[in-house]
Formats: structure tokens, C-alpha cells, sequence
């Protein structure tokens, strides 16, 4: 190989990494945006329920295995 070879073979890996970088960003630009769209529309949702100021629901859990089974806790 020449040094004219190398110089373009380091040449077509530069712009090839170039045209990369820049696609790249192109792409998580898009990403960020649509982000950015999503966190929006969650502060809203969270200011609207801050607003609201529900009181949290009460859930009774009954646990009836042992009724069914016995104690459990008994030694054999």
C-alpha cells in the first residue's frame, strides 16, 4: 500500500464516522423530543391529580388459607 491509499482509506472511515455521528443524533433527537412530550403530559397529569386531592382507597385484604388448611404455624 501507498501512503495515498492509506490517506484515503483513513479519509473514507472519517466520513464514514462522521455521517454516523450525525445520524445518530438525528435519531436520538427524536427520542429526546418524544420524551420531553411524555414528561410533559405526565406533569399535567400529576398537577391535575394534586389538584384533585383524592383520598387513597382503602383495600381489605382477608387472608383465608388458614381457616382452609389449619394453623400453619403449629410444630408437626
Amino acid at each position: 500500500m501507498t501512503a495515498l491509499t492509506v490517506i484515503y482509506i483513513i479519509g473514507a472511515l472519517a466520513i464514514g464516522f462522521l455521517i454516523g455521528m450525525i445520524l445518530e443524533l438525528v435519531i436520538d433527537a427524536q427520542t429526546i423530543r418524544e420524551l420531553q412530550e411524555d414528561n410533559r403530559r405526565v406533569k399535567m397529569e400529576l398537577e391535575l391529580l394534586q389538584k384533585e386531592k383524592k383520598q387513597p382507597q382503602t383495600v381489605e385484604i382477608l387472608d383465608r388459607r388458614s381457616i382452609e388448611t389449619g394453623n400453619l404455624f403449629t410444630p408437626f
